[in-house]
């Protein structure tokens, strides 16, 4: 393995870790809002809980994605095809295809990545999309 792809797959580790900081910190604002405990004023009330569960689980779907593409990428796979249903099992949710397909929209980072299914509307269990990792 090459310095370039170590410090490559360090700096998407690192992307991914700070999203994971983010939706925490996101998350205890939340929290600290219900508890009417605020560290600062104007946080309190910005977003609702049925937002913050969609940004969670888009973020959570982010994750799963990213994380994925790494196991690909180490395995010396160069491709990986995630279907939305599959990514909804594996967190534990059902019905909630839009955030997890917004989620694998927002992954597609490569120029040669490309959605081999979907419905006209863009979000259903069905979307598989292959991402490249190499």
């Amino acid at each position: 393995m090459g310095i370039e792809s170590i410090v490559l797959e360090l700096m998407e580790r690192i992307q991914i870790l700070e999203a994971k900081v983010a939706r925490l910190e996101s998350e205890a604002k939340v929290r600290m809002s219900s508890e009417n405990v605020s560290e600062d004023p104007i946080c309190s009330d910005e977003v609702s809980d049925n937002e913050t569960r969609e940004i969670s689980l888009t973020q959570s779907a982010r994750d799963y994605i990213n994380n994925a593409k790494i196991e690909a990428r180490n395995q010396g796979q160069t491709s990986i095809k995630l279907l939305c249903n599959d990514i909804q099992k594996a967190l534990g949710v059902k019905n909630r295809p839009a955030g997890i397909c917004n989620a694998m929209y927002e992954c597609m980072t490569n120029p040669k990545d490309k959605v081999l299914s979907a419905p006209p509307s863009g979000k259903s269990t069905t979307v598989l999309i292959e991402y490249y990792v190499k």
